[in-house]
Order: structure tokens, then C-alpha cells, then sequence
């Protein structure tokens, strides 16, 4: 039955007029490929071996009508369209807006949590439940989405240096600005980028 199946002949999704590009992981910090999507019927158009732009763009200029290309700011897929959809508009998803902003939010916060005022005590809540002892304010946070992707990018980041790949490569595969990859790569351990003044205090955030 599966090669009945499998023998049938194969129908071409016609070519969308609004497409989605994005990138995935075969392996996460190794193997990217490419999945193509019909922004209107939100449907799978195709899949792309790797992310390199010859690939996409080949795609684009064998598949004519593509109007709107809905990306990441990804400049390999903006090279790719350029090339081989010169006519389309490039548009931002919400997705990779929504995450662009949180990411950049987050950076800022942490990067400033020094300037931060204390909040006020909490009038139903003595001050002493929402601070930690002395002595494990200074130590840095060991949970939180925030710890967690930090300790992930770290690892990744050495692991790539490990093989001997140049910082402008990490960045350019892990979607890092340069001076976040330095930053990571110069730590011996995540620790060292999670110390803060705020590091060690208990949040009703936490939850």
C-alpha cells in the first residue's frame, strides 16, 4: 500500500502569492534547512535542504509570482529574494516582531537593572519575604527563562568554539549580535553573565 502510495504522482502546491520563509533546525548550531509556507492558506509549500541563499533564490526565480515575502531580517533570505523575487514586497512577521521586541526589552532591562529604583514594600506582604539573606543576593540566578537561554547560548557558543568556528560565524548562526558572542565566548562560565544586583531576589514575577 505505501508504495502504491508513493508511486502516485506528486501534485504541485501552486505558487503563493503572499510566502512565508523561515529557517529550522535539522540539528540545532549545525544543520539549518528551509520551510516555505502559503501565508494566505497557511499551508506548507516546500522544503529546502539548507538556508543558503543560491537555494532560496533558485526557488523564487523557478516558482514566478511571489508578491509579498514574509521573513525574519534575516539578510540571507533578504539577498535571496533580491535575487530571485526582485519585484516582491519584504514584509516582518508578527512572530519574529513580537520575539524581536521581547528580546530587545529584556536586553535593556538587564542590561540597566542597576538604575532600576527599589520597588516599594508591599503593604500586604512584610519586606522581608520578598528578599533573599545577604549573602545569596550576590549570587547569580540559577532559573528563569533568562538563566536558562543564557546558559544554552553559553554552551553553544563554546561548543562552536571548541571547533575551531570564528565569532562572526557564531553569530551569524546563532542570530547574536557580535558583542553578545564575544561577551559569551570571554566567560569561562554563565555565572559570570548572571550576577546582578537582582540576580539572587525573589519576584512575584517568578511564577
Amino acid at each position: 500500500m505505501l508504495r502504491l502510495i508513493r508511486g502516485l504522482p506528486e501534485t504541485a502546491p501552486p505558487t503563493p502569492r503572499v510566502l512565508g520563509v523561515d529557517e529550522f533546525a535539522l540539528r540545532k548550531g549545525h544543520v539549518y534547512a528551509t520551510i516555505l509556507v502559503d501565508i494566505e492558506t497557511r499551508r506548507p509549500v516546500d522544503l529546502l535542504p539548507d538556508r543558503r541563499v543560491e537555494t532560496v533564490a533558485r526557488w523564487l526565480a523557478d516558482h514566478p509570482g511571489v508578491e509579498v515575502i514574509c521573513r525574519d531580517r534575516s539578510g540571507t533570505f533578504a539577498e535571496a529574494g533580491r535575487l530571485g523575487a526582485p519585484a516582491a514586497i519584504h514584509v516582518a512577521d508578527r512572530w519574529h516582531l513580537w520575539k524581536n521586541l521581547s528580546e530587545a526589552v529584556e536586553k535593556t532591562v538587564v542590561h540597566h537593572r542597576t538604575l532600576l529604583p527599589e520597588p516599594p514594600a508591599s503593604p500586604s506582604a512584610p519586606t522581608e519575604a520578598l528578599v533573599l539573606p545577604p549573602e545569596e543576593i550576590a549570587g547569580p540566578r540559577r532559573s528563569g527563562r533568562l538563566s536558562d537561554r543564557v546558559r544554552e547560548q553559553h554552551a553553544t557558543v563554546h561548543d562552536l568554539l571548541r571547533e575551531g568556528t570564528a565569532l562572526r560565524v557564531i553569530a551569524r548562526r546563532l542570530g547574536l549580535a557580535r558583542n553578545t558572542v564575544r561577551r559569551l565566548a570571554h566567560a569561562k562560565d554563565p555565572d559570570e553573565l548572571l550576577v546582578g544586583r537582582w540576580s539572587g531576589r525573589v519576584s512575584i514575577l517568578d511564577p
